[in-house]
């Protein structure tokens, strides 16, 4: 079933306000990959969650772009008055905190003479846009620094540049990145609260330009981009606004797609990593900046999870090798950075069995809620990402507090949630898979790993492991899991999601994808075992699996 209502959580208050003052203000919202999973409605409610105001919603929304990594460019029509009223409520509680933080003479209000003398006096150029023209009349304008020195420079290799992608991301840096190629080129980078919003290249790449991208992605043909490019030389504006004038694209489909220009030049720049680069920090940036800013270790990390699953499982064991007997942990910078990450549920849960228990690399293999070959790739690209450290003695006192916390999370987790949530396995679920989280969550909480934190915990554990035998008989039994099934999940809902899986069957086999075939046909069978075309199809998929 299409998901018909969604939530968009903002992290301060003020990267709402700045969110506002940008794209959500004119009826645009970019949710970055991660945000939601599965099919969305046309149309749908949306919430937005502020602190400290809280929900504000439901507004109504509706689907203008769906980017191939998950994004979802939103377009809101008209804002419901009682929304709009709390966000201008908000606009006014600012503006009397900054009345009184200057009535208090908390702060000082200076102008930009003043300012300037005061940070020549400290020997900090202020950063200011270059003359008109310095720029050669195309593009961002660049920050004059000055001889003010950079507060970060290296050499360019690949490794450093993750980390410091990585670095500028857990602190939330806003500044320029300036990256200098051994042939001349250089790429300025706007960084944003963490991430990249913009690049600007000298001398100009036409193949990074925006009308460039989208000609090539054949979504403009070479008249319209002529036209734009008309547009542009006569009204003295950008691309993107060309485009909008010319009708090809709305304003939150012009945000996605400047969003994917920056990540395809920020990828440029990881796969041409020599040469030399620097970081300025900025406090204020040369203009407004439309995208969101690109989860930098995110993408990175994707990158390196893909290319670890494409390697054979003999060269990922390798890299693993060294660390096999050791003990694997979260460093604090990288618990920083979760939230950045857009994890998928199960790369969600392996990072939290890391971060809450105390596993040796081979111990936890059998507790990972991923396979074994899955772990392996997501742990070498944790690696090669320095999101995980290795030490070889155990940490006791953060065992037992890593070891309370699970117990806590599993106990409430027992006392509230179904066999399914038990279990820690989907509801749309059939004996094997049931099978395999059982084992897994039996070696998790054996009672031996939790007797140092005293008799209750013993209590506590032996309880949990009670609750998994008794989901492990219900749901392990066919009938019995499919009675149970009806008696926690809508009717309707059952029938949705067998007629979806269902479809989905159909186009894995459109695809080629027999496996995935049969996983689908099978499960619309599990869901709906009286319905003959998916017994019928689960056969025929079965057929041709062999």
């Amino acid at each position: 079933m299409a998901i018909r209502r969604v939530t968009h959580t903002y992290r301060t208050v003020v990267e709402f306000l700045e969110d506002h003052a940008g794209t959500l203000g004119q009826g645009g919202l970019l949710l970055p990959a991660g945000t939601v999973s599965g099919e969305l409605a046309a149309e749908l409610k949306l919430d937005l969650l502020v602190p400290p105001l809280g929900r504000l919603g439901p507004i109504d929304a509706q689907v203008v772009h769906r980017g191939s990594d998950g994004s979802v460019a939103l377009r809101i029509a008209e804002w419901p008055a009682p929304v709009t009223q709390r966000i201008d409520e908000l606009h006014a509680a600012v503006k009397d905190l900054k009345a009184w933080w200057l009535a208090s003479g908390q702060v000082a209000a200076a102008g930009r003479g003043e300012r300037r003398q005061a940070e020549a006096a400290q020997g900090k150029p202020a950063p200011q846009a270059a003359p008109a023209g310095a720029n050669g009349g195309r593009g961002i304008p660049v920050p004059d620094l000055g001889d003010r020195a950079p507060d970060a420079q290296g050499k360019g290799t690949l490794d450093e540049l993750r980390a410091l992608f990585t670095r500028l991301a857990v602190d939330r840096s806003s500044g320029l990145f300036t990256h200098r190629s051994p042939g001349g080129r250089v790429r300025r980078g706007f960084w944003s609260q963490g991430g990249p919003v913009a690049w600007r290249s000298d001398p100009i790449d036409e193949s990074e330009v925006l009308g460039v991208l989208l000609y090539k992605a054949e979504q403009l043909t070479r008249e319209q981009l002529s036209e734009s490019l008309e547009i542009m030389q006569r009204d003295g504006c950008r691309q993107g606004d060309a485009l909008i004038s010319m009708g090809l694209m709305s304003f939150p489909q012009l945000v996605m797609v400047l969003g994917k220009q920056c990540e395809f030049v920020l990828q440029r720049v990881l796969s041409e990593p020599a040469g030399s680069w620097t970081f300025h920090h900025l406090d204020t940036m040369p203009e407004r900046f439309l995208p969101s800013p690109i989860r930098v270790p995110a993408m990175i990390f994707r990158t390196l999870f893909q290319q670890a699953r494409s390697l054979k499982g003999d060269q990922v064991y390798e890299g693993l090798q060294p660390y096999l007997d050791q003990y694997v942990y979260l460093p604090e910078a990288s618990i920083e950075l979760i939230p950045e990450m857009r994890f998928g549920p199960q790369e969600g849960r392996l990072v939290e069995t890391i971060r809450a228990g105390s596993w040796r690399l081979r111990e936890l293999y059998a507790v990972s809620p991923m396979s074994r070959s899955l772990t392996a790739a997501a742990m070498l690209a944790f690696k090669q990402l320095e999101f995980v450290a290795y030490k070889t003695q155990q940490d006791d006192t953060r065992l037992l507090a890593g070891l309370s916390t699970v117990l806590a999370r599993k106990k409430s987790q027992i006392l509230k949630g179904t066999h399914f949530e038990v279990l820690e396995v989907h509801w749309i679920c059939v004996g094997e898979e049931v099978e395999v989280a059982y084992k897994r969550l039996k070696e998790e909480y054996t009672v031996e790993r939790f007797r140092k934190l005293g008799p209750e915990a013993v209590k506590d554990c032996e309880l949990i492991n009670a609750r998994l035998d008794e989901g492990r008989r219900v749901l392990t039994d066919e009938h019995r899991r499919r009675e149970y099934r009806k008696e926690v999940i809508e009717e309707t809902k059952i029938a949705t999601s067998a007629e979806l899986l269902d479809r989905q069957g159909e186009m894995a086999l459109m695809r080629n994808d027999r496996k995935a075939a049969q996983t689908c046909y099978g499960k619309a069978a599990e869901l709906v075992p009286g319905n003959a075309s998916y017994r019928a199809s689960f056969a025929r998929a079965k057929g041709l699996s062999g």
